[in-house]
């Protein structure tokens, strides 16, 4: 049986619909499903999630990259859209969809597998939403707005992909945007720009493969390999303010009366060129090493060059984040990469 949520008027109406009584009073407690619960951000997401008290049901098929072990419950090991994950996801308030098949290079590689699996999947769970009416938050990214007309990028800019990642993404922003529109859900889309930083677990410094962590492996090496030209710019945003991101975007679904859709920018503001932070990891790196040298930048192929948006200037605003949110971004590149120099050497994996 479900459990009863007091004081947000889309979940009585769910429950009236449903035949389930209200019990007592209990405003901030919810039953939280999260898709993809293993992953980079799932890994830490979820910890913080049941820190705030929140009930959990967490769903992971086990194939990507990455797989972080949860400690505050089982993960069910299933496809989100399977009839077994539908059916446990169904008992949730409010689920967080982080779960994604494959990246830039997999989605183009495989389009219409990972197509199956990303949008139609998603597609099956907002069709379950809609049915059970479920506020549902959707993991996206700024790789959906392709080469903006404009600058900043707002939560306002229009998904323009130019890959194949970036497509099926946008596809799964339009299929909550329908969600909002029919059923009259709140629903978010959280577009996550370049995300990095570590975390703890076990032991180990859990990590996600980003060009910050590469330049940490190559370093070691004396060389660090910027892929060409170099001056395309990125917007990075530390794990740690990712995770305060989404568990304010999980208050807002469970404050908010509005049955619409809201864009969310999870970025920092913080731009830099792929060549910029292999010159900042250098020169951090030496000092870390008095008397050593620093390793040499190399500027090689670009394997990616027909993925990537390499455009030498991309800037992101948050004001409609800032102002819905009140969220802001604690951490910064430097100072990350100083505090991850002195072990990353001899640093244990996650991956």
């Amino acid at each position: 049986m479900l459990r009863p949520v007091i004081g947000l008027s889309q979940f009585e109406r769910r429950r009236t619909v449903d035949g389930f009584k209200l019990g007592p009073i209990c405003e901030s407690v919810l039953r939280v499903g999260v898709t993809g619960a293993t992953g980079f951000v799932g890994g830490a997401l979820v910890p913080r999630i049941a820190e705030s008290g929140h009930d959990l049901v967490l769903i992971d098929n086990r194939t990507g990259p990455l797989q972080v072990k949860s400690h505050v419950g089982p993960v069910v090991k299933a496809d989100y859209a399977s009839k077994r994950g539908l059916g446990l996801l169904a008992e949730c308030d409010v689920i967080v969809h982080l779960a994604w098949n494959s990246g830039v290079v997999g989605s183009a590689a495989n389009p219409a597998e990972t197509w199956r699996a990303n949008v139609d999947g998603t597609h099956h769970l907002a069709d379950m939403c809609k049915v059970h009416r479920i506020p549902l938050a959707f993991a996206s990214t700024l790789a959906v707005v392709g080469r903006p007309d404009r600058l900043p990028v707002t939560e306002r800019t229009p998904a323009r992909p130019i890959h194949e990642y970036g497509r099926q993404k946008a596809a799964g922003e339009r299929i909550v945007f329908e969600l909002s529109e029919s059923g009259r859900i709140p629903t978010a889309i959280v577009r996550m720009s370049n995300v990095y930083g570590t975390y703890p677990r076990d032991g180990l410094l859990i990590h996600k493969s980003n060009v910050i962590s590469l330049f940490l492996q190559q370093a070691e090496t004396g060389r660090l390999l910027v892929n060409a030209p170099g001056t395309q710019v990125r917007d990075f945003v530390h794990i740690d303010d990712v995770v305060a991101h989404w568990m304010a975007v999980l208050r807002f679904l469970r404050d908010t009366r509005k049955g619409s859709t809201t864009v969310f920018n999870c970025a920092s503001g913080e731009s830099h060129s792929i060549v910029q932070i292999g010159r900042m990891l250098a020169r951090l790196w030496q000092e870390s090493r008095p008397g050593g040298g620093g390793p040499q930048i190399q500027i090689v192929q670009n394997p990616r060059a027909a993925l990537e948006i390499l455009e030498p200037d991309f800037r992101v605003a948050r004001t409609v984040t800032q102002r819905l949110l009140g969220v802001s971004c604690r951490h910064h590149v430097e100072e990350t990469i100083r505090s991850l120099l002195p072990t990353s050497p001899t640093a244990p994996r996650a991956d």
